[in-house]
């Protein structure tokens, strides 16, 4: 299969939006990954109310690095200098997922970028680090994760990089509680291409190349549950039912 980020087809992209998070975690991890795709800390900031637990976001990832803006004063660089703006890069039909190097507190993403996005047929936005402008985001309906929120903007903190990148994701624990050094945290890989899917439950990525085989193994998996699920509306226990369906 191609690694372009080009536009899904349509019947592809309405299959993946009737299948949630959870459940394309659930068969990632049966298929052997360690980590269910799932991309760690993110809340979602637009749209929001009602429409929140309605929101889902299906596209082709389109990755973008950003990297601490130079000092006038200083020497060297620090990385290449991509010479569009990420949204003008980006492909229609796209989601685009940022990850900055270089934590300020600054927003990555602000209500000019989400109009300038649905106009190009953008799916949506998952910005490692933070946004701003929550209402204009909130207003045009574009779908917008983030791990915080600012009223700081990009350009004094922040500038881009590189674009189309591939990108690891390590899932943390929340900042309460503390991990041993000894601990080996997993990583989310992520390769331009591959399948985002973002819902009220999180964010997933799926490896282009196994998209055939988690559709497979969500449709079967739901069956399952279904039958779960009869016998719990029942009554019956739930130890009997999962050992009963899923065999455990």
């Amino acid at each position: 299969m191609a690694t372009s980020t080009a536009e899904l087809g349509e019947d592809i992209r309405k299959g993946l939006e009737d299948l949630s998070t959870c459940e394309i975690s659930d068969a990632l991890v049966k298929l052997g990954n360690v980590t269910g795709g799932f991309i760690p800390n993110l809340n979602i900031y637009s749209p929001s109310g009602r429409e929140e637990e309605d929101v889902k976001v299906v596209g082709r990832v389109f990755t973008v690095r950003l990297v601490e803006q130079e000092r006038p004063d200083q020497e060297h660089s620090n990385g290449s200098k991509a010479e569009q703006h990420f949204v003008d890069a980006a492909p229609s039909g796209s989601v685009i997922l940022i990850s900055p190097d270089f934590v300020s507190g600054a927003a990555c993403w602000g209500g000019l970028m989400s109009t300038a996005a649905k106009a190009k047929g953008i799916k949506g936005v998952v910005v490692l680090g933070g946004c701003r402008d929550l209402k204009e985001h909130r207003e045009i309906g574009f779908p917008v994760f983030a791990q915080f929120h600012s009223t700081l903007g990009q350009k004094t903190f922040l500038r881009s990089s590189e674009y189309n990148i591939k990108l690891e994701v390590g899932l943390k624990a929340p900042p309460h509680i503390q991990i041993p050094h000894s601990v080996h945290i997993r990583k989310t890989r992520v390769d331009p291409g591959d399948i985002l899917v973002g819902d009220i439950d999180g964010v997933v990525v799926i490896p282009f190349h196994r998209l055939e085989e988690v559709i497979r193994v969500v449709q079967k998996g739901r069956e399952v549950d279904e039958n779960v699920k009869k016998d719990l509306e029942v009554g019956k226990g739930v130890k009997e039912s999962m050992k009963k369906w899923r065999g455990s």
